[in-house]
């Protein structure tokens, strides 16, 4: 009897040639290796001009969300078993839909993509295929950051405390000039704006305060409370007193800037679909430039210390830290994570 070859799953990447879809094209080849990665992006050209500047065995597909007969095109060339990473914001769960019809996993880094519902007829429904998962907002934070709360959450619960006794801190700590493109840019303002309810009242957001402790070489930090809407599923699905959200950035005078301009309520444009747009664009070309010459400064420095970010995940007694190399660094290695685990057959835990 010859030997049964196993086959790597093939992984395609939905808005592959964006900021963060490169990172995510990486992490793919990082792990699976480059017969794995098929890049998509609306742009065929653009898509077929990246694909091969990475390697020549990686393949490209046309594809584009707002289109399903785009997706549905792409996902043909899929087989059972092989995964998509959606890397771009769908007006409806189109990718979603057409997944589960063809019997093909996906997972999702945008928070807030439309919630699954019926598809169109002829498509399927997402619970007609007990055996696929459709995971949502599966990055660094919304995603991973739920798998730390829930890992600080067993162990204070494994040295006896309750659920409905804990409050759960996780706070982020960015780099001010870090990869962040002008779409990241305008929807951490538009959180940063949002009000959040904190010890029974509302306060702005990106003004109130506590200290974290970081992972080395961070140490402690100021971090300021934000309106992540994970911190709500994560009190819902724990069943825990309190889940708080913190983030600040690795320049305080930065940080302090932000929450004046949020006092004053000059972020107010951002909490609107596309609202500050034209603003966010300056200031993603501004962190462009400063991390440009960030690194020209940096040549020589411990294995690029500046481009570093962390996640703290604190209740009772139990503190857990993580350092990742950025933070869509981290979003890569999240999804592209679960994509294996789906592609193997194995079901995902709440993050």
């Amino acid at each position: 009897m010859g030997e049964i070859m196993e086959t790597t799953p093939r992984v395609l990447v939905i808005g592959g040639t964006g900021v963060v879809g490169r990172h995510v094209c990486h992490e793919v080849m990082r792990t699976l290796g480059a017969d794995a990665l098929v890049v998509g992006d609306h742009n065929p050209e653009r898509g077929e001009a990246f694909a091969n500047a990475l390697h020549r065995r990686v393949r490209s597909s046309r594809v584009d969300v707002r289109n399903r007969d785009s997706v549905a095109h792409a996902l043909d060339r899929l087989d059972t078993g092989d995964a998509v990473i959606v890397t771009v914001r769908q007006d409806t769960p189109v990718v979603q839909e057409l997944c589960t019809a063809r019997g093909v996993h996906s997972v999702d880094i945008v928070p807030d993509t439309p919630l699954m519902r019926p598809a169109a007829a002829g498509e399927g429904n997402t619970t007609e295929r007990a055996e696929l998962c459709g995971v949502g907002a599966a990055g660094f934070i919304p995603g991973l950051s739920g798998l730390m709360a829930k890992a600080a959450i067993e162990q204070a619960c494994s040295e006896g405390a309750l659920p409905d006794t804990l409050t759960v801190h996780l706070a982020l700590l960015q780099r001010k000039d870090g990869t962040a493109g002008a779409t990241g840019i305008a929807d951490m303002l538009g959180l940063f704006a949002s009000p959040v309810a904190y010890q029974g009242r509302q306060v702005r957001g990106f003004t109130q305060t506590r200290v974290a402790p970081f992972p080395h070489p961070f140490g402690d930090r100021f971090v300021r409370l934000a309106a992540f809407p994970e911190s709500a599923d994560v009190q819902r699905y724990f069943g825990v007193a309190h889940a708080y959200y913190w983030t600040a950035f690795d320049n305080e005078f930065f940080n302090r800037t932000v929450s004046a301009a949020n006092r004053l309520g000059l972020l107010q444009r951002f909490r609107k679909p596309g609202g500050g747009r034209r603003l966010a664009t300056l200031i993603a070309r501004g962190k462009s430039t400063a991390r440009g010459k960030s690194t020209a400064r940096g040549k020589g420095t411990a294995a690029g210390l500046e481009e570093r970010v962390a996640l703290t995940a604190e209740t009772n007694n139990t503190v857990l830290r993580l350092l990742v190399p950025s933070d869509y660094t981290g979003t890569a290695m999240a999804a592209v994570a679960m994509a294996r685990e789906l592609s193997a057959g194995k079901s995902l835990d709440y993050g």
